[in-house]
Parts: C-alpha cells; structure tokens; sequence
C-alpha cells in the first residue's frame, strides 16, 4: 500500500497535541505502507533551517518521500492579519484561506497523476481543497476535533465583542463547510465516538471510523508515586483553549486550593506563556511558569495531580493519555477528558464547578493511596486501548475499507 499523508504542520519534533498524532501515525503506517508525506512549515515552530533540516531527516526515517512547503499566513504577522482580513470577506473559513499554496497543489497533483498512490490521507478540514479535484483516488479525511464546535465553545468563552462575532461567524462558516465536504470521502476519520457521533448527527450520511489519539507507553511510563505538594499542568501557551485552561485554573481555582494548603506548587508547562501569565508567577513564587521543556516527563513525575481545568475543546487530549500512562491522578472537567473512554471515580476524577474542583484537588493532595490507586487503574487503561501500535492497526483498516469501498463502486 502507498499512501499520501498530506499533514497542515511538520509533525516533528513531537512535543504535544497534533504533532504527537502525526509522528506517531506516521511512524505505525511506515510498518504497513509505503508513506509519502507533505507538511506545511510553521515558521512559529521550526524558526531555523537547521530546525526544518531535522524535522525533514527525522521523519525521513520511516517516510519514502518528505516535501515541505511554506504556510504563507504564518511567515509574519502581517500574513497573519491579511488572512484574517481575507477571511472578512470570503465564506470560507480562515483554516481554508490560511492553507492557500499553488506549489502545495501542484506537488499534490504530481505524486497523483504518477498513478502510484492508493489512498490520501488529509489530516486537517483545511487541506480538503487540495484534493476536491482528485476523486480518481480514495481518500479520507481526518478530524482531529469537530472544528466548528471547537470554535463554537471559543466564541461561548470570548468576552471581546468583536472577537466574539468573528469566532461565531468562524463556527458557522466551519459548520457549513464541514457539511459540504464530509460527504465527499471515502472514510471521515474521528478521534472519539463523542465525534463520531456529533458529525453523523450533522451529515447522517457520511462514513466514518474512530482512529482514537494514543500514547506512547514505552515512553511515558510510571516513575513512582511523589508526596510533594505540587499540581502540574502541561500544553502549550500558544493555543487559546490550553491557555483559557490555565487563566480559569488560577483565578478560580488556585485560590480555593492554595488557600488550605499554602505549601502547595503549581506547574505550568508549555511554550510561549504570555507576559499576563509570567507576571502572576512572579507576584505567586508557588506558581511556577516553566514555558517550553524539551521532556515533560521529569516534570510530570515530581507532581501528585495533574489538573486538566480545560473549558474548550475538541478530540481528546493527548496531554490526558500522556499522565494517564505515567500513572498520574487526573482531576478533569468533562471538556478535558471527552472522547477518552476512562470512568470517572475508577481512572480519573471528573468535575466541572470550580469549587468542587478545588476541593477535589485538595482532597486527593490529602490521599495518597488514593492517588495511586488513580494513576494505576489509568496506566491499565491506556495499555489496553491507546497504545500507538493499537491505533495503527485501526487506521491500517480504515484505509483497507475506503479502498475496498472505492473499488466496490467502481465494478
């Protein structure tokens, strides 16, 4: 089998969310396929050619072919702003106008036309353009969340008026796009059966299969139980919802837990946290603003509860599947653990009102057989249904079924 894997971010290096998925499926496909990656660069992330050289050697590991290609709205801000601006005018979602290339359409349409692929894997709704004129080659599509309910749950949190009214435009330009498209591939791949569920609510007609997020259980394993006093939360600064996380998280909850526990410490891992949230760990010396680390696991290791106070969202949360598999205690909201298929009380504790929340983080502070009891039942879970390995074989059947389908139609 060959497949072309089209990806909206260079998956590597793999530090979190989107780009853990796609190093890792690439990596599980490499063991059934023949793969052909294209990715488009974010400067934000690989900021040097010797950053971009190794991405593209590492990937080259287990990719035959590795392309790169510019993301044009994100080479300066001013790209930025002028696809917002375009977006203004247009009915089609910022995610489509963001991922305008010619030279990624042309490279596309090449390996095509070669007659050499079996199926196109596209992994984001705003890569859909480039293969709408390419129907002669099953393709799936990937939706890491149900775009315009995430944006939907942006704009429910967004105080800014007009930031408000762009993101509920956004919603319903995703939500008619997500409609128009879905219907057209041969398999629509959700990373929960919550997804699932709500797409086939919007489109009843469209295939779907679950190929849920994973974990790598050899790499995040558990390191021992800690009795230090500490909290930790881990994603990064750059993405609204985790950054939303960690906002609520100190001004609502933080209060309540460091109130009856003043010894307590609070961890927040991720890149680029902002100048309002380093300006509370400098008034707060408890709250400890770590920004970006090249391994979280030293860190997660030292914390007793691994928070997840997340208001928006969609998918589910790889940073979830990472503590579940080191063994961590997990205190949630539903929005932090949806799609994961963990029992509240048995893998993780689940609680939505912040002064609950607060004291359910207080009290598992206080239990430490509690704690571990948590973080072994999660550590069984993980192994049993979200080890990459596992994943790999749900997608390698995905595709067997979307090109045995497009065959079907075509006798």
């Amino acid at each position: 089998m060959k497949v072309l894997f089209l990806s909206q971010i260079v998956p590597y290096p793999p530090h979190g969310g989107v780009l853990q998925r796609g190093y890792n499926l690439l990596r599980e496909i490499s063991k059934f396929a023949t793969v052909y990656l294209a990715a488009f660069v974010h400067r934000d992330l690989l900021r040097t050619e010797e950053q971009v050289a190794e991405s593209r050697r590492a990937l080259g590991e287990f990719c035959a072919r590795v392309d790169f290609f510019n993301l044009w709205a994100k080479q300066s801000s001013l790209h930025k702003y002028a696809a917002l601006t375009a977006s203004l005018g247009s009915s089609m979602p910022y995610s489509i106008i963001a991922h305008r290339s010619e030279a990624f359409q042309r490279h596309v349409s090449r390996i095509v036309a070669s007659g050499d692929i079996d199926v196109i894997h596209v992994d984001t709704l705003g890569l859909v353009p480039f293969v709408d004129k390419l129907r002669e080659v099953p393709c799936v599509l990937t939706h890491h969340n149900i775009e315009s309910m995430l944006m939907g749950r942006r704009a429910e949190v967004e105080t800014r008026t007009l930031a408000k009214w762009f993101l509920e435009r956004e919603a319903e330009k995703l939500r008619s796009y997500e409609r128009a498209v879905s219907r057209r591939f041969d398999a629509n791949i959700l990373v929960s059966g919550t997804d699932e569920q709500a797409l086939c609510s919007a489109v009843p007609e469209v295939i779907t299969s679950v190929v849920s997020n994973g974990v790598d259980t050899d790499y995040f394993t558990p390191q021992g139980e800690q009795d230090s006093l500490t909290l930790i939360y881990t994603g990064g600064l750059n993405m609204f919802a985790n950054l939303d996380a960690v906002l609520f998280f100190l001004r609502e909850i933080w209060p309540l837990v460091s109130a009856e526990e003043p010894s307590v410490r609070f961890m927040v891992i991720g890149q680029d946290p902002p100048h309002e949230l380093r300006e509370m760990g400098k008034r707060d010396p408890r709250i400890e603003v770590m920004g970006y680390v090249a391994d979280v696991r030293p860190f997660v290791t030292q914390a007793a509860v691994y928070v997840v106070p997340l208001r928006v969202g969609g998918g589910t949360r790889l940073k979830v599947l990472d503590a579940m598999a080191m063994g961590k205690a997990i205190v949630s909201t539903s929005v932090g653990c949806e799609g994961i298929h963990a029992s509240p009380g048995e893998h993780l504790l689940v609680v939505d009102n912040p002064a609950h929340f607060a004291r359910t983080v207080i009290d598992l502070l206080r239990n430490r057989t509690r704690r571990v009891l948590l973080g072994q039942a999660a550590r069984r879970l993980v192994e049993t249904c979200y080890a990459w390995p596992i994943i790999g074989r749900a997608l390698q059947n995905t595709y067997k079924a979307a090109i045995e389908s497009r065959s079907v139609h075509l006798r």
